[in-house]
């Protein structure tokens, strides 16, 4: 590159620390097209280089004759079919020289002293039937600092021109020059030749909201001229050839002030529209994460209100349960009174005989009844529990695929593991549904209850096995009744027994329903907290199917603030640069021209 002041050479630093952030950035973007991403490479190559003008259209639109028309020399081959199969850089040498880079590109040397300031490249035709031609010069496009864009007379503004004036004015934003080439068709008819120009402007103006500067030449009268023998030929044919505007157009843009204010800003234009790009899909991410969180956000609150529902279901079972100790309270009452007399002394004296006499009248099967009102709790509870989560978790993966197709995208690597984790969810989800045995479930359950209620204070569970209730109140209220009683015999029995008894009925009622009472509010306690956890332990486990999505939004949202961060960093540097560059080289009249 040619010797620039320090001022611009600083400039050319930042421009290129900044393309190399913007790589970066683009690289971590997973929804960025790859071309996107290598052509960001390619122009901070290219601001070391000489600059660069490209010349792209149609295969007959005159391109080649357009670059022999500027050199004074047949150095590109022309003809009335695509002559041009490869990318020509042509560069400036002692003498004319060729040299294949790769199978698509080519380098050719020769001594037009244009070229000592200056890089020109041909392209194929954008609408060659060569199919690899068009995608040849879309990845080349990137790299220019100045585009010619070459149409001719007959064939103005096709239908193929128009998608690729699309594709570099949306996609790079290229500083772009028209050249309407063979106006000489026109055959002096200037009404003709300005219905033409009016059609381009008017068709740019739509396509990319401005009318471009336009240079009507004959590139071939105009070689013609520059190979003439005789000045007069020369001069007439240069005449008609309408080529000096032009050819003092890229005299001046590429030696005069304002080629480094285009080499300075060509690479800021095609930042700021990948950064305009990037900016768009940060806020697509965005917007779908911020369904995602109120996703999470929902079935959250439908955990809670799950949760909820299922304490308050099981409360009326355990009221039942209370109901039923109630009974017990009663029972025991009627007994004891009726029992504790001085006409049941042989009763009272044999304990065997007054533990079986209590079962009958008091338990009478309550254990059983008791366990069959927890087994239901139970299995109710694991019904309700599974229903609710089953529409709760159906209702959540409809509103999360809705999302997923909602921003679907060919390469999102959000919207790729959104669709994954969804399918595994609900995979897992119908499995654990499918195999899960309720009443395995039930039977575990109470096991546990039953372990919880013997950690109570004076509950014990008999070594013979039976059950919750039953034990602990013979054990607890008849023997201790009957402590002393065994030793009346006789006349003491006579005597004492219409005044002990009587206390001893009363302190034995009293005491039998303090324990039962006591007894109620333990059983409710330890059902309770041992239902509580069950319901944790059901909705924690379903609810850890959803864990992979969640942490996926975690590291999404986690990336998306560090990439938007960055993004917001660039744009602002971005800003910056182009104050920077409008300062040390303004724009001028026909800069404005070049958009």
């Amino acid at each position: 590159m040619d010797f620039v002041s320090p001022p611009i050479a600083e400039l050319l630093t930042a421009e290129r620390a900044l393309l190399q952030r913007l790589h970066g950035l683009l690289e971590a973007d997973a929804e960025a097209p790859p071309e996107t991403t290598r052509a960001i490479a390619d122009i901070t190559r290219q601001l070391d280089r000489l600059f660069l003008v490209i010349f792209v259209g149609e295969f007959n639109a005159g391109k080649s004759t357009v670059v022999n028309a500027l050199l004074g020399d047949a150095v590109m081959e022309e003809g009335p079919v695509p002559t041009t199969d490869m990318i020509t850089v042509l560069r400036h040498g002692p003498a004319r020289a060729d040299r294949t880079v790769s199978e698509d590109l080519r380098e050719r040397l020769h001594p037009a002293a244009l070229l000592q300031h200056v890089d020109l490249v041909d392209t194929p035709g954008t609408n060659s039937i060569i199919r690899r031609h068009q995608t040849l010069t879309e990845q080349f496009i990137p790299r220019a600092d100045l585009v010619l864009f070459v149409t001719s007379y007959d064939r103005p503004l096709s239908e193929s021109e128009h998608q690729f004036l699309k594709f570099m004015r949306e996609v790079w934003g290229r500083r772009l020059v028209f050249v309407l080439n063979k106006v000489d068709l026109a055959r002096g008819d200037a009404s003709k030749l300005e219905l033409v120009l009016q059609h381009i402007r008017r068709g740019c103006e739509e396509l990319m909201g401005f009318a471009p500067r336009i240079f009507p030449v004959s590139a071939e009268l105009a070689l013609a001229a520059k190979s003439a023998d005789k000045q007069s030929v020369h001069d007439a044919l240069w005449q008609q050839s309408q080529f000096a505007p032009l050819q003092d157009f890229i005299h001046d843009t590429l030696t005069g002030p304002q080629r480094m204010r285009l080499k300075l800003i060509a690479p800021l234009d095609a930042a700021s529209r990948q950064l305009d790009a990037a900016g768009e899909r940060l806020a697509g991410r965005e917007r779908g994460l911020a369904r995602d969180e109120a996703n999470l956000g929902e079935l959250q609150r439908r955990l809670d209100e799950t949760r909820a529902s299922l304490r308050d279901g099981y409360k009326a079972n355990l009221d039942s349960i209370d109901n039923l100790m109630l009974e017990l309270d009663r029972r025991g009452v009627r007994f004891l009174d009726e029992t504790i007399r001085p006409s049941n002394l042989g009763l009272l004296r044999d304990q065997e005989r007054f533990k079986r006499e209590f079962e009958s009248a008091v338990v009478r099967k309550l254990d059983a009844r008791l366990e069959g009102k927890v087994g239901e709790t139970i299995d109710r509870l694991l019904q309700q529990a599974y229903g609710l989560w089953e529409q709760v978790l159906r209702e959540f993966a409809e509103r999360a695929r809705a999302t997923g197709r909602a921003e679907a995208a060919p390469r999102g690597s959000l919207d790729y593991n959104r669709a994954n984790v969804f399918e595994a969810m609900k995979r897992e989800t119908d499995a654990q549904l499918t195999v899960h045995d309720l009443g395995e479930e039930a039977r575990r359950l109470l096991a546990g209850a039953q372990e919880a209620a013997a950690t109570f204070r004076n509950v014990q569970i008999g070594a013979a096995g039976l059950g919750i209730i039953g034990t602990v109140l013979i054990v607890t209220t008849a023997l201790d009744l009957l402590g002393g009683l065994g030793l009346l015999t006789g006349g003491a029995a006579a005597v004492l027994g219409f005044t002990v008894l009587p206390r001893q009925r009363r302190r034995a009622i009293r005491d039998f329903q303090r324990r039962v009472s006591r007894l109620r509010e333990e059983l409710r306690e330890a059902l309770a907290a041992q239902l509580d956890v069950e319901i944790d332990k059901v909705l924690g486990r379903i609810d850890g199917t959803t864990k992979p999505y969640r942490e996926m939004v975690e590291r999404e949202l986690k990336a998306l603030k560090t990439a938007r961060a960055d993004h917001d960093e660039l744009a602002a540097e971005l800003r910056r640069l182009q104050a920077r560059v409008d300062e040390l080289a303004p724009a001028t009249g026909d800069d404005e021209s070049l958009r």
